[in-house]
């Protein structure tokens, strides 16, 4: 339950990244046909909707130094902003890609053996997912409500031919189911206008944007509280629609501009309609589409060319996660020096996890270590009594065996204590320690060692 809400705050945050750069994109397609620009928000659709992606050197997201995980596929990885088990992890942290917002929400997050033991994230993560759970089933109830009326409104409609539907109570065409979509027409509509009123709607069908657009508004209801979801979905509409206006001029020629602009305005339902369903002729900016109409030309070949190969570059460049950036490589070996030999501690060492963050796999390992040296078995004299980390960052290595480096901050209770790092001698606080960590996995799924600890002296 408390791993549900980060995973869509993750793909929301991830998505909405991706939404800011298609709408700065979309001026790169001022001038070519709409379906381009139509075409990139699919992109947008998979980050809303999957949670993983593939890694990619092309990638933009690699620009903002976003935070992401390997699985144990390699090849795949999630942008993980929100810890999925913030909840319960011993330091909690976000990175979130605004400057300066994660550092405030840091500052006020518990932190260690407090959080673990009293669990305060617990009561507004399962409040939030409730809200968020209420927010996405009131937009499922507004749209089936929204479909039974309209269900109601087509009773007594004749067909015409073949999917093709005349209706009375109806005010502008539409496109309406998902296996058998049918074309209802206003009984209303002139002759004259629905030899490309009809192209229009058979152009939904056969591009299958009947089926976008419900995915679409499930995506929507999904992420409801992101109101850069609610552009990315008026946008895609609208660029939807300014596409299949410039296939049915393409189709049937320039010498239709009037006609189609003038079917566009009576035919308009002057709103946008935010549901999964239908596809309105008159829906959504009309003296936007009424502009795109009356100023289409054919495109030039080499327009269609350069914007195709765009198109496949920055769906590439968004879709794709940034390769995991670790220094050195998976196979070279660690340095040793300043390592303690300690083999009791090495025997104690294992810790199991699903996670597959290093970074996160890196915390544990650290807690692993710390928790022994504060044990009672550790002697006085050499006992830690408190610590805190500060910093972890991943020096080399994949999900089989990895290497952190952590600055942390220790308290000791005995005159004895002599920190081997510093040469130094007494108790109180030891801040800014360095300490670097190897891990290794088991044979055994999900199971770990320490099999180094160093301070790369």
């Amino acid at each position: 339950m408390y791993t549900l809400l980060p995973q869509i705050l993750n793909m929301s945050l991830t998505a909405s990244i991706v939404i800011v750069l298609v709408l700065a994109a979309r001026f790169l397609f001022k001038k070519a046909p709409k379906v381009f620009s139509y075409a990139l928000w699919a992109v947008v659709l998979f980050r809303l909707v999957c949670p993983v992606s593939f890694s990619s050197q092309l990638s933009l997201m690699g620009l903002f130094n976003m935070p992401s995980s390997t699985s144990d596929d390699s090849a795949y990885s999630s942008m993980n902003f929100i810890p999925a088990d913030i909840v319960h992890t011993e330091f909690p942290q976000v990175n979130l890609p605004l400057p300066g917002i994660s550092e405030a929400i840091n500052s006020n997050l518990p932190q260690g053996r407090e959080q673990l033991v009293a669990d305060p994230l617990e009561a507004p993560m399962a409040f939030g997912t409730l809200l968020w759970l209420m927010g996405s089933i009131a937009m499922l109830i507004y749209s089936v409500i929204s479909f039974v009326n309209l269900r109601r409104k087509l009773v007594g409609a004749v067909r015409l031919r073949d999917n093709i539907y005349l209706a009375d109570h109806i005010v502008t065409p539409f496109v309406l189911g998902v296996f058998r979509p049918k074309i209802y027409l206003p009984s209303t509509l002139r002759e004259e206008e629905q030899s490309y009123v009809i192209l229009h709607e058979q152009t939904h069908i056969r591009r299958l944007d009947h089926i976008v657009k419900i995915l679409a508004f499930l995506a929507l209801a999904v992420h409801w509280f992101n109101p850069l979801v609610w552009v990315a979905f008026v946008l895609a509409v609208k660029d939807m629609e300014m596409s299949c206006d410039e296939r049915v001029l393409k189709l049937m020629g320039g010498e239709i501009k009037g006609a189609y602009g003038a079917s566009l305005l009576s035919l308009a339902t002057g709103r946008h309609l935010i549901n999964g369903s239908p596809l309105a002729f008159g829906e959504g900016n009309i003296k936007g589409r009424i502009k795109n109409v009356m100023n289409f030309k054919k495109p030039a070949a080499w327009v269609i060319v350069i914007s195709v190969l765009l198109v496949a570059a920055l769906s590439i460049a968004f879709a794709s996660n940034g390769a995991v950036n670790v220094s050195g490589h998976p196979d070279e070996s660690f340095g040793d020096s300043g390592n303690i030999p300690e083999a009791a501690f090495i025997q104690l060492s294992t810790f199991i996890s699903e996670k597959t963050d290093l970074v996160l796999l890196g915390k544990l390992a650290f807690t692993t270590f710390m928790d022994y040296y504060s044990s009672e078995n550790i002697p006085v004299e050499e006992r830690i009594a408190s610590y805190k980390l500060n910093e972890i960052s991943v020096l080399a290595g994949d999900i089989n065996e990895f290497c952190v480096a952590l600055n942390y901050d220790i308290t000791t209770d005995s005159d004895g204590y002599l920190n081997p790092a510093l040469c130094a001698r007494g108790k109180g606080t030891w801040p800014d320690n360095y300490m670097e960590i190897r891990v290794a996995k088991h044979a055994d799924d999900n199971v770990y060692s320490v099999k180094s600890v160093g301070t790369g002296g």
